[in-house]
């Protein structure tokens, strides 16, 4: 992987770009959908990754934005 593997690297993959038939609304900031509450669309199929790794890391951007919520008591 010369120009991409390095001992710096935390991630390295290979992942072609593909489109989502459908794209699933979601604010930028709290990444929840604008009308459904606490539904967060995320990865492949909800239109916001093009590959198996840039899907997870849409989880964990995900997975943190839920996080923060519980953690500043909005749960709710």
């Amino acid at each position: 992987m010369r120009g991409y593997y390095t001992n710096e690297a935390v991630l390295v993959a290979t992942e072609s770009r593909t489109s989502s038939p459908v794209r699933i609304p979601r604010d930028a900031e709290t990444l929840q959908h604008p009308q459904i509450k606490n539904l967060y669309p995320c990865g492949e199929g909800a239109g916001y990754a093009g590959g198996i790794v840039s899907a997870a890391m849409d989880g964990e951007r995900v997975a943190k934005s839920i996080s923060n919520k519980i953690a500043s008591g909005h749960s709710q």
